[in-house]
């Protein structure tokens, strides 16, 4: 179904089919529309900037939208471009690596190939790996420092390689009256400035490691302690050295000198959290295929695109009861992930009192084998799974004092507004 084409120097925010899926997604919530009579599966071309929102491969953008699909749906990625704007943060390389060697022992059961020409970077270094890490489940075995790319670092490559080769000497000139910065060529200056940044981020990437290793650990502690198999005493002394180690981590983090290490750590830590879970948390890391590569100049006009197989689920696992539980759900996940917070205590900017209201009545969100955390105000909110926002939903419905819906409309209208969303009360639903 080609819905998705774009004019690139259209001013809008969103695209036709970014706009499309959004309501396709509320449709099956509201078994109506374009599902009114049963769910449709359906393929999608949706341009490569836009998919972020609706598969991300990292907690980082995930919102309402993708959200709701995972919840009512599966999607594969059938074609992808490689095509990633710059500014885009990009996922911690070993998860995506260990996602990959994942899906390639699928498809090898399966006895799936990718055509070649047609393969992912990603799919390119697990053929030519001789090795891979073994345990990849909370504790992976491989070092950013090592696996981490950066353009820069192809760029430095190349001026290593052409300064061996003689292609640019190490001095423009050997007039010894000009100071001695000065008669170094610009090739050689930058390739100097490319080494140190190397031998920088080598230094911070095995701090962050470090930490992440103990976190792996810490994780590892937190659901030994829920195993229903494990003693009384047994459970007390990890639940004891749980505490302590997670209180030695806490010291290291506050004795960080750099901020942008303490925030890299966090990223880092939340995708692994969500890549650890069973399943994971991402779509993306459920694939049972990888995509085929596409290239930008393949299409018309040429931009990167990518054609998504959208599969709704039948039963839906996490129904709605009543045409206001459909029409409070994005609401109630717009507000939430628009909020300044990023943790549930933003709940209490969409109504005073929510957060100690709604987080006991929803046992997943202090359960850590099932995405939870033990303090609930330690989950971010972009971590939250489908079986948390339902849960969050049926207590919010169960909330003698939760908001009249036209009170959380009024409230929202003016920030969806700012997003370029828009309400709309008629038929009990979001437009």
């Amino acid at each position: 179904m080609p819905v998705a084409y774009k004019n690139p120097t259209e001013p809008t925010r969103f695209s036709r089919s970014y706009l499309k899926l959004r309501e396709w997604a509320l449709d099956i919530n509201n078994q109506s529309g374009f599902h009114a009579n049963g769910p449709v599966r359906m393929l999608l071309w949706l341009p490569q900037t836009e998919k972020t929102s609706v598969i991300p491969h990292t907690i980082t953008y995930r919102n309402w939208l993708s959200l709701t699909l995972e919840m009512n749906c599966r999607i594969e990625k059938i074609v992808s471009s490689d095509d990633v704007r710059k500014k885009q943060q990009q996922r911690d390389h070993c998860v995506e690596l260990m996602s990959s060697m994942r899906v390639a022992e699928t498809m090898q059961k399966l006895g799936i190939e990718v055509p070649s020409g047609r393969q992912s970077g990603f799919q390119k270094r697990i053929q030519e790996a001789d090795t891979r890490p073994e345990n990849d489940k909370h504790a992976l075995q491989v070092s950013i420092a090592s696996l981490q790319g950066r353009v820069w670092h192809e760029e430095l490559q190349n001026l290593r390689q052409r300064f061996k080769a003689g292609d640019f000497p190490r001095e423009a000139t050997s007039d010894r009256t000009v100071s001695k910065r000065l008669r170094l060529t610009p090739e050689y200056v930058r390739m100097v400035e490319l080494e140190r940044n190397l031998k920088h981020n080598a230094k911070r990437s095995a701090e962050i490691d470090k930490l992440l290793r103990e976190q792996a650990a810490i994780d590892g502690l937190d659901l030994q302690a829920h195993d229903p198999t494990l003693g009384e005493m047994e459970r007390v002394a990890t639940l004891q050295e749980l505490q302590d180690r997670r209180a030695k981590l806490k010291q290291d983090l506050d004795s960080l000198k750099s901020q942008r290490t303490r925030l890299d750590f966090e990223f880092y830590k939340q995708d692994r959290r969500a890549f650890a879970q069973n399943p994971p948390l991402l779509m993306w890391d459920q694939r049972r295929a990888e995509p085929l590569k596409a290239y930008s100049e393949e299409f018309h006009p040429a931009q990167g695109m990518c054609l998504l197989d959208i599969e709704p689920h039948y039963p839906l696992p996490y129904p709605m009861t009543s045409a206001a539980q459909a029409s409070v759900f994005p609401l109630l996940m717009t507000a939430l992930f628009h909020t300044a917070s990023d943790n549930l205590k933003a709940l209490d900017d969409i109504a005073p009192g929510a957060f100690d209201a709604l987080t006991p009545k929803v046992p997943a969100l202090h359960d850590p084998t099932r995405g939870g955390e033990r303090d609930v105000r330690d989950l971010p909110i972009r971590r939250l799974t489908p079986e948390m926002a339902h849960g969050l939903l049926m207590a919010w419905f169960d909330w003698p004092f939760k908001p009249e819906l036209s009170d959380l409309l009024r409230k929202e209208d003016l920030r969806m507004d700012e997003k370029g969303l828009s309400t709309n009360v008629g038929g009990l639903r979001l437009q």
